[in-house]
């Protein structure tokens, strides 16, 4: 079963590879990947998980309508 948990994931951090970073928000469906070292460093320093709460518009998803 594959699926995705909101949050942020990190992954491809060994040697060689290119890092990439993905930040799902379940509330809302917000979606961002970041693919390099560098890049990656810095999204992860600026907090993504706290920046997004000030600015989240949860949807109503499954609500009966």
């Amino acid at each position: 079963m594959s699926g995705w948990l909101g949050g942020l994931q990190i992954s491809r951090t060994d040697r060689g590879q290119t890092p990439v970073a993905d930040f799902l928000c379940t509330a809302c469906g917000t979606y961002r990947r970041i693919t390099g070292r560098d890049k990656v460093r810095d999204f992860v320093r600026a907090n993504p998980v706290a920046d997004h709460r000030a600015t989240c518009r949860p949807t109503k998803r499954g609500a009966a309508a």
